[in-house]
């Protein structure tokens, strides 16, 4: 994966905005049926794993150990001879997968180092050839995860490689070893290996492209590459081949404010790192937080596993997937083949929708076992996913409509609750959506923070920043989302004006995160302003909304 943590999705189109991008016609109303086609599957899994292995398990510093060491490829390449993975055993990652309830894998078939993880006739430097082990562990996998109905997918780095001469066309050389011709490069490794996953490894549901963030490629290169991924037309292809339209956007290690359209997926790590280091897993509860707000959204979530130099998968990381399985066996129904939830603003947790269903993922079960959803649409019947022959009462009021809830949570770390519905949920809008801004500095982009998103963050050069919106009359709200992205805040102010006297409605200091959903007694105005400190200049604030009552 990349090193640096991406600050937006990954969006094919606009980073291939370029003179050599290749063009494509507008598609007909056919080619877009078929598109959806393809997709399908992939909507539905809504839960992969991503295995990130290779000669890097060995000194246990991660997929860049290469890079960050700055080491020589001759010298690298001793780890081959060191690798032996005996304890590998295809069936077992596969059917973790399934107890995971995971519904594909995708596996670093060659990561930015170089190394194929699969056997390969267009260079030697791979797992059959190079080390001890003389085996084909991609060719073992794609024979164990039809038994456990689990799609196989390939990360592929196509415009990174730094483990043979001319493999990348960026700036990540060394090593003379790795200056080369980058077409020679293509033509004799990068563009065959592609034919070779799509040849010898059955049906591959993901072919997961990537480069190390310097790599470009020429439209003339890019169509090479295209013409080998028609072998499979029903290989669904991700966005990181620059130039080339993938079949959906991807977050590395963040979930975007507002997701797009179209299908998306975040890949996220067990325990903080993509290849193998020796640090525990994440709690379940911030795991299954973070799934669930990517569900929430509408999105996949690609949940990394590194295994070690054994080739066993970290024991606490195993015990982790085996509980979000179990978990998905009570709730998966929410999360299966579902659309994004109508509301981003909740202070209890998220929502997803398929047909007339709506499901209340609850994070934080109300003390008064009051729950309150802004909606009106009349509600048919709710119940526990947990205990579906149990219903949970709902009352409609002027605002929302009210679920009475058990007392004790039946899980500790996140509840659903099923809602029949009897009509839409329309999706509510910030009562300051496009309103006029005044900034403390920076006016020219100011408006972004209010207009859902679009455009990007507001930034200034202080340490301190004021967003002031006049909503046009008297408003009546008493629900705050705020994002704050890549800013150590040290106090956030929400404040409301009263004839010629700004009032605070909500402060707090020292905030810990970037993304705030906050709760206050109903408070109306005209005017309101944000400010915000922060410990270091260079402040952005990336979304500003307000919602009626709850």
């Amino acid at each position: 994966m990349k090193r640096l943590l991406l600050t937006s999705l990954v969006l094919a189109t606009s980073l291939s905005a370029r003179a050599e991008t290749v063009t494509r016609a507008k598609p007909s109303t056919a080619s877009v049926a078929a598109a959806a086609d393809r997709t399908e599957w992939f909507h539905k899994a809504r839960f992969g794993m991503f295995i990130h292995w290779g000669l890097y398990a060995i000194p246990a510093g991660g997929e860049w150990h290469m890079n960050k060491k700055k080491m020589p490829i001759d010298e690298y390449k001793k780890f081959a001879g060191q690798f032996n993975p005996t304890r590998f055993n295809a069936d077992e990652w596969a059917s973790l997968a399934h107890d995971a309830g995971m519904k594909y894998m995708v596996l670093t078939a060659k990561h930015h180092d170089g190394f194929a993880m699969f056997q390969s006739k267009a260079s030697d430097y791979n797992i059959a050839d190079a080390t001890p082990f003389k085996r084909d562990p991609l060719k073992e996998l794609s024979l164990a995860c039809p038994k456990h109905d689990v799609k196989l997918g390939t990360y592929y780095s196509i415009l990174a490689d730094w483990g043979h001469p001319g493999g990348g066309s960026g700036g990540q050389k060394w090593d003379k070893a790795q200056e080369g011709d980058f077409d020679d490069y293509l033509d004799k490794v990068a563009v065959p290996q592609v034919r070779e996953l799509l040849t010898n490894y059955g049906p591959i549901g993901v072919m997961w492209l990537d480069n190390d963030g310097t790599a470009r490629a020429t439209a003339a290169q890019v169509a090479r590459i295209g013409e080998a991924l028609k072998l499979q037309p029903q290989t669904l292809v991700s966005p990181r081949l620059l130039g080339y339209p993938g079949d959906f956007e991807t977050a590395e290690g963040h979930i975007p404010i507002l997701p797009p359209q179209k299908d998306w997926e975040l890949c996220t790590r067990t325990n903080g790192s993509w290849g193998y280091v020796a640090t525990p897993a994440r709690p379940l509860k911030s795991l299954l937080h973070e799934l669930i707000e990517a569900w929430g959204k509408g999105g996949n979530v690609l949940l990394n596993v590194g295994p070690d130099r054994t080739g066993i998968i970290p024991a606490d990381s195993a015990v982790r997937l085996r509980e979000i399985g179990a978990w998905l066996k009570v709730n998966g129904e929410a999360v299966y083949g579902s659309t994004r939830g109508p509301f981003d603003y909740l202070p209890w947790g998220w929502t997803t929708r398929k047909g007339d269903m709506l499901y209340l993922f609850v994070l934080d079960w109300p003390k008064d076992g009051t729950l309150k959803v802004p909606m009106s649409t009349p509600v048919e019947r709710a119940w526990l996913l947990a205990d579906t022959r149990q219903t949970i009462p709902a009352e409609a009021t002027a605002s929302a409509t009210v679920f009475k809830l058990p007392p004790v949570a039946p899980d500790a770390n996140a509840s659903v609750i099923a809602v029949k519905l009897k009509g839409d949920v329309p999706r509510t809008r910030s009562l300051i959506f496009n309103k006029p801004v005044t900034a403390s500095e920076n006016q020219r982009n100011a408006g972004t923070v209010v207009n859902g998103g679009a455009g990007g963050d507001w930034r200034i050069k202080s340490a301190t920043g004021t967003i002031e919106v006049d909503m046009g009359q008297a408003q009546t709200f008493s629900v705050l989302r705020l994002t704050i992205p890549y800013t150590e805040a040290t106090k956030l102010l929400l404040e409301v004006k009263d004839g010629e006297t700004w009032k605070p409605v909500w402060s707090e200091e020292n905030p810990k995160g970037t993304t705030f959903v906050k709760t206050f007694p109903p408070v109306t105005g005209q005017l309101v302003r944000i400010s915000v400190a922060s410990l270091k200049p260079e402040l952005r604030i990336g979304l500003f909304e307000l919602f009626p009552p709850l």
